[in-house]
């Protein structure tokens, strides 16, 4: 299993991963892990919206990249209507960290809610989700079996309540009644399909290639990223199974000072980021370095 979800995950954030700055789809899977949260009563993992809000309050300052759905929830502190072009680099830890479809469903879409209730993002994630679960509970697979993965999904989509989602999600950008109509039109069209993973879905996606068309990392992996990821990929592991205390992820993040607040020392304890040190200044950027690496921070 360790092998199989640290594969995953090279392949995935492969790309992100070649300069010495991560790029955003890698920061975003960070955020996504420091917001698990083990659930107190049952194995796997909740997603901490509380967290993940003070995260993104402190990433807009040194995200490396552009993610529109972002950029709308920074300007206007709320989700918005917008595609999520790079939902599957934020969900993917939640759904490794979980052994339950139904927590995998209910804690993807917290996550992708919070950013977007757009149809085709929401869709997107149930077969995502589901794909993954599939992939990752079946550990004996040795062949990838299209009609069981297309099997499931089908009815997973069926069951799926749109309106249920909605009363569950806290959101100041509740659906109305047109939404609610184009989010039935594109599950209907999906429905049709004689198979969920056409080309189209499977190239957007760099879990769906690895996954369905077997593909693995072609670009050499510098050691330095590859311990990286394996230590990711072993903690995601033991929160799969619940042997993480929950105690020992509990912090306090109210009244977080602005970021910039601690860039006038030379190093800081950040409560997010933990211990960093400022490595260079300029007149419009800092660069500094915390033990998952380097942030460039725009000033």
């Amino acid at each position: 299993m360790l092998s199989k979800i640290y594969n995953l995950l090279n392949y995935c954030y492969e790309d992100s991963m070649l300069e010495q700055l991560p790029n955003i789809e890698f920061q975003l899977f960070i955020l996504s892990v420091k917001s698990l949260v083990p659930y107190e009563n049952k194995i796997g993992c909740a997603f901490d919206l509380v967290r993940y809000k003070s995260e993104v309050d402190t990433f807009k300052y040194y995200k490396n990249g552009h993610d529109e759905t972002i950029e709308y929830y920074i300007n206007n502190q709320t989700s918005s209507n917008t595609n999520d072009s790079l939902l599957e680099y934020k969900i993917l830890p939640l759904i490794i960290a979980n052994t339950v479809y139904e927590s995998v469903l209910e804690e993807t879409l917290k996550l992708i809610s919070f950013f977007t209730i757009n149809p085709k993002s929401i869709l997107d994630v149930i077969i995502l989700s589901s794909c993954i679960y599939d992939y990752l509970t079946i550990e004996e697979i040795i062949e990838i079996d299209a009609d069981l993965l297309n099997a499931n999904l089908k009815e997973r989509l069926i069951s799926f309540s749109i309106k249920d989602f909605i009363k569950s999600v806290d959101s100041k950008n509740i659906m109305d009644k047109s939404q609610f109509i184009d989010f039935e039109k594109e599950r209907i069209k999906l429905l049709t399909k004689p198979s969920f993973f056409t080309e189209e879905i499977i190239l957007k996606y760099k879990s769906l290639q690895h996954i369905l068309n077997k593909n693995s990392v072609t670009k050499t992996t510098n050691k330095e990223n590859s311990e990286v990821l394996n230590n990711f990929a072993s903690y995601l592991l033991k929160l799969r199974k619940g042997t993480v205390n929950p105690e020992k992820l509990k912090l306090n993040i109210t009244n977080i000072p602005d970021l910039k607040e601690f860039l006038k020392s030379s190093s800081f304890i950040h409560p997010l980021l933990g211990k960093c040190i400022i490595l260079k200044r300029s007149n419009t950027e800092i660069i500094l370095k915390n033990k998952l690496g380097l942030l460039k921070v725009k000033i």
